[in-house]
């Protein structure tokens, strides 16, 4: 994937945000998932999912890739 841009541009929604386990990816589209600790390391990748479990991650800030026609769009995750 080569650019940048915000994921509301593709009308997905992503919540709820901050989350205390459970981020919902709302769309139609078919994508692929990435989630990056704030050190840049791949911890979830995934493909067509809409839920993504961070129960397991410790609280903090996070990184979230969509990737969808070879294009990436990110937002920040916020775990409490």
């Amino acid at each position: 994937p080569t650019s940048i841009e915000d994921v509301s541009s593709l009308g997905i929604v992503v919540y709820p945000n901050p989350t205390q386990n459970i981020i919902t990816i709302e769309t139609r589209l078919e994508i692929e998932i990435e989630l990056y600790d704030i050190m840049g390391r791949l911890l979830i990748e995934k493909e067509n999912t809409k839920r993504l479990d961070l129960s397991n991650l410790s609280n903090g800030l996070y990184n979230l890739s969509i990737i969808y026609n070879d294009k990436r769009y990110n937002k920040q995750i916020i775990k409490q």
